[in-house]
């Protein structure tokens, strides 16, 4: 199975006389997409099955699974993903909790929609749905909360507001730590491991955002996670996000690995 992967991310692809086995000249490694394409029509649905679950457990698949659908807007299919991750093991709170973070990065309408969608499965399953708040900041400290979080995840080098930046500048800086990290990272139900991942899943489902996925790339290298987390993310949810998507974000992974 490393063979398998380590395929996925070489451009010097030779095929050995084993089936479904890939060999490859360990000195290069691409984000070429077209060396990616081959790679992956020539893998078995087996093999990349097998590496999926080699590298991401049950309930991350869930909730990955979700976010990508919520970013997709693909809401009619919310009820058997929710029915699925309840059958692993799932609490309500978790799924939710998914959902949630999906918000900052795909869009609050979206989210809200699939909430909608998962909180009628949820019933039609006879869950109880909590209505307890999980958000740990105040208006007073949302910001600095968020700051401190983004600092976790990426470093020292997430700067404060300063004098000289425009009004813009402020403002952008105040919602980005504000919201996305004071609000959404630091609700409770989930860990910030996991909403690293999860966001990293969501803007993998959003599509030309390489950027800001090259940095939720590296976020995630941050806490822990491996680069073959992610590529078994991006393969689980290749059917959803379509194959141009799931290039990109193979090709984004391979350039922050290898930097």
């Amino acid at each position: 199975m490393k063979k398998f992967i380590t395929g996925i991310i070489s451009a010097a692809i030779i095929f050995s006389n084993a089936p479904n086995v890939l060999a490859i000249n360990n000195e290069i490694y691409s984000s070429d997409k077209e060396a990616l394409s081959a790679v992956l029509e020539q893998t078995s649905d087996n093999d990349i099955e097998d590496f999926i679950n080699e590298n991401l457990d049950v309930k991350l698949q869930d909730m990955s699974i979700l976010v990508t659908l919520t970013a997709n807007q693909n809401y009619e299919q919310i009820e058997e993903a929710v029915s699925k991750a309840v059958d692993d093991g799932l609490t309500a709170i978790e799924i939710k909790e998914a959902i949630y973070q999906s918000a900052p990065y795909c869009g609050y309408t979206r989210a809200i929609k699939a909430m909608d969608a998962a909180d009628k499965a949820l019933i039609s399953l006879e869950i109880e749905l909590s209505s307890k708040s999980r958000i740990t900041s105040t208006d007073e400290t949302r910001y600095n909360d968020g700051l401190k979080t983004q600092r976790k995840l990426f470093g020292s080098q997430i700067g404060t507001i300063t004098d000289d930046m425009s009004e813009s500048q402020k403002l952008q800086t105040i919602y980005l730590s504000g919201i996305c990290f004071g609000d959404f990272y630091n609700r409770t139900g989930l860990d910030l491991n996991t909403r690293e991942f999860l966001t990293f899943c969501t803007i993998a489902a959003n599509g030309n955002c390489l950027g800001q996925l090259n940095g939720h790339t590296n976020g995630n290298i941050g806490v822990g996670h491996s680069t073959d987390m992610l590529r078994a993310a991006v393969l689980l949810n290749e059917e959803y996000n379509g194959k141009n998507k799931t290039l990109d974000a193979m090709a984004v992974i391979n350039t922050v690995s290898n930097s």
